[in-house]
């Protein structure tokens, strides 16, 4: 018999998945800023965790697993960028596990997790907060210009509000501005399959021959379809990412107001552009900590 599994949202793009007693952990970030939807834990409290998968270091996924790795002396699993991240807070040597893609893992209870080549978000390109609204141009934009253009958002996210200086100010050192190699990660377990994919991003030629049980896809920023901004809306380039993985279900993350006065995302268009597109593959719906059992 398989063991039972269920999947918990804990804001932006983190999630504890449990398979019998097994814990694994998809990115880390829930010691969120006082203004904030609390998501029912803090890094401190975590007692449990077997592995840790971090999908790229900024704060808004990696705050944390230096916390959890530490506490529960489960490795954490992430790209060179991640590794030097933890290392300079402390995760031990036999804790830190780079990986950059191709990498399967064997967490027991019948389950692995298989490691992606991903992309993240277009933060050098003009971007929609509505998902609706169509985004077009900034293709083709060389290096050096998006690295110019990537630090001045970091600049003014970091000067947004004095509330939200001071937090990252406090956690200085315990993530990266660099996008830290971006990755998806395949968990299947008996009772099916999931894709974490926590940034708007990713390669095509990859997320075409996945077909997941459950496609957890990223819904901000300006998307980023083969290394080029997505010439569309956000709810357009989901649903692409729909066509090219055929899943039998997608749920969303990374939507919530995991930054105030940053606000959350409006799925409608992205649901009635999938009404359109992909009708048949339905919307599973998470709440923020709330365990759900959603592959049965």
């Amino acid at each position: 018999m398989s063991s039972p599994l269920t999947v918990e949202w804990l804001g932006c793009a983190t999630f504890r998945v449990r398979i019998g007693a097994v814990t694994l952990f998809f990115d880390t970030f829930v010691d969120r800023i006082d203004a904030a939807e609390p998501v029912g834990v803090l890094s401190s409290e975590v007692a449990e965790a077997d592995f840790i998968f971090v999908s790229h270091s900024h704060l808004d996924h990696i705050l944390g697993a230096d916390t959890i790795a530490i506490n529960t002396g489960a490795p954490v699993i992430g790209s060179y960028e991640t590794m030097r991240v933890m290392s300079n807070c402390g995760v031990g040597a036999d804790q830190r596990w780079a990986v950059s893609g191709g990498e399967t893992v064997d967490c027991g209870a019948g389950a692995t997790v298989r490691v992606l080549p991903s992309l993240h978000a277009c933060l050098w390109a003009a971007r929609e907060d509505d998902a609706g609204a169509p985004c077009i141009g900034d293709d083709g934009v060389h290096y050096q210009e998006r690295r110019a253009r990537t630090a001045q958002a970091v600049e003014a996210l970091h000067t947004m509000t004095p509330e939200v200086e001071a937090y990252l100010a406090a956690e200085d050192g315990r993530a990266s501005h660099a996008d830290g190699g971006q990755l998806a990660y395949e968990l299947s377990t008996p009772e099916g399959s999931i894709l974490f994919s926590s940034s708007a991003g990713c390669w095509s030629g990859i997320f075409g021959g996945l077909r997941p049980d459950l496609a957890i896809l990223a819904v901000a920023g300006r998307p980023n379809l083969d290394g080029e901004p997505f010439q569309g809306s956000q709810a357009q380039f989901i649903a692409t990412e729909v066509g090219l993985l055929e899943p039998k279900a997608v749920a969303f993350c990374h939507h919530d107001a995991w930054m105030p006065p940053i606000p959350a995302v409006d799925l409608a268009p992205v649901a009635a552009e999938l009404r359109v597109r992909a009708s048949h593959v339905p919307i599973a719906q998470f709440e923020i900590a709330r365990p759900s059992a959603i592959l049965s």
